[in-house]
């Protein structure tokens, strides 16, 4: 895709999948600019309470994936208000980005209105810059920033930019190796790279801590189809055929769904098997219902 007169473009599944990733084709403008500095803020009202709005934002994030939508708006309200007050307190301005990549999504959803999800890319990317200008070494922020940097980067087709985000991402990793998010966007990333660019050996680290973190969960039921299928491609055939049995025999049933298919189609060869895997990357970090709430059919195009 050529590059355009602005700073970068983001679709919107892109941009659900960063906002899963982070509470774990629509062509969107963004802001890279930061927010005005503390000096030309307003007077601040009375002190808040940070660990408790952390708090709640954290559980409006939860109420947002599991499907209150209006979770997303009330969850900006409250971040919008705590940041007047505590300007310099990074967990807030990372917690307000992610708010705003929440409402983004919100806004690509089912009865949104996309034009939204132009003003909140606007204001989430100047919130995470605010998060790191405070503290760089702030994982999470990092990682959000970077994942947003690599899909703008992949659609741009602007090495530069790419090539940094990588570098971003694993510097998030190894600043919070045991976080979740840090790790669920690295590896939501890495189908979107470039094959030259993709790192198998990081993917497989990411999967295996990540399906170790879910105990046998649906999520981590998912995040083992795709550790087999890495191993697919990798050409190690008789460890991806061990993990999907593994969980078309245990696993739950929408889980089961996807790999059983992968287990019919082994006999047809590699490229009926990618055709299989490239569908379901096409969808893993977009849907929530994939790993959380209500069990219900996985809807995959092939």
């Amino acid at each position: 895709m050529q590059s355009r007169n602005h700073a970068g473009t983001l679709a919107g599944w892109q941009i659900r999948t960063l906002a899963i990733a982070f509470t774990c084709a629509c062509i969107l403008p963004i802001s890279w600019g930061v927010l005005p500095s503390p000096a030309h803020a307003a007077a601040p009202p009375a002190a808040v309470d940070i660990p408790a709005v952390l708090q709640q934002a954290t559980d409006y994030q939860f109420r947002f994936r599991d499907g209150e939508m209006d979770a997303a708006t009330a969850n900006v309200a409250l971040l919008e208000k705590a940041t007047v007050t505590e300007v310099g307190n990074a967990d807030l301005w990372y917690a307000m980005g992610l708010a705003y990549v929440n409402l983004a999504a919100r806004a690509t959803m089912p009865g949104g209105n996309r034009a939204n999800a132009v003003i909140a890319l606007q204001k989430g990317m100047p919130a995470l810059n605010r998060a790191l200008q405070i503290n760089p070494d702030h994982a999470r922020a990092l990682s959000l920033r970077a994942g947003m940097r690599a899909m703008m980067g992949v659609q741009m087709n602007a090495p530069t930019v790419l090539s940094q985000a990588i570098i971003d991402m694993n510097r998030a990793v190894e600043l919070a190796p045991e976080s979740v998010a840090v790790r669920l966007t690295r590896v939501f990333g890495a189908p979107v790279m470039p094959e030259e660019l993709r790192n198998n050996v990081n993917e497989a680290a990411d999967l295996d801590f990540l399906i170790e973190q879910a105990n046998g969960n649906r999520a981590g039921n998912f995040m083992t189809i795709l550790r087999a299928d890495l191993h697919f491609e990798n050409g190690e055939t008789d460890s991806a055929r061990q993990l999907y049995e593994m969980v078309a025999n245990t696993g739950a049933a929408s889980a089961a769904q996807v790999a059983r298919s992968r287990l019919a189609l082994f006999p047809q060869g590699r490229d009926a098997m990618m055709k299989d895997i490239k569908a379901l990357r096409t969808v893993a970090g977009t849907q929530c219902s994939m790993c959380h709430g209500r069990e219900i059919p996985l809807q995959v195009h092939r």
